[in-house]
């Protein structure tokens, strides 16, 4: 999912901010991704440590907490985001 992310965001840069299908080509994306980032950044420290315990706490919530506490993760995401775009 990580890296399904990591490609259409690197075709949405590409195409000036829209998602155009007939040039979306996935292969040539993957070839030009930065792939000691997504290793060393997203699979070895954002899925461990961020990802898992989030998601095993959400579902170890009672049921009617759980929306309450995936919608407060997403706020907490789109803060971390716009604190590191402004980097």
């Amino acid at each position: 999912m990580m890296l399904t992310h990591h490609i259409t965001d690197l075709h949405i840069t590409n195409e000036s901010g829209k998602f155009n299908f007939k040039t979306f080509s996935p292969l040539k994306l993957l070839e030009n991704a930065d792939w000691d980032k997504m290793w060393s950044f997203v699979f070895k420290k954002t899925i461990p440590f961020f990802w898992i315990p989030a998601h095993t706490i959400t579902f170890l919530l009672p049921a009617g907490f759980r929306v309450l506490f995936a919608a407060l993760l997403g706020i907490a995401l789109g803060v971390l985001l716009s604190v590191a775009g402004k980097k």
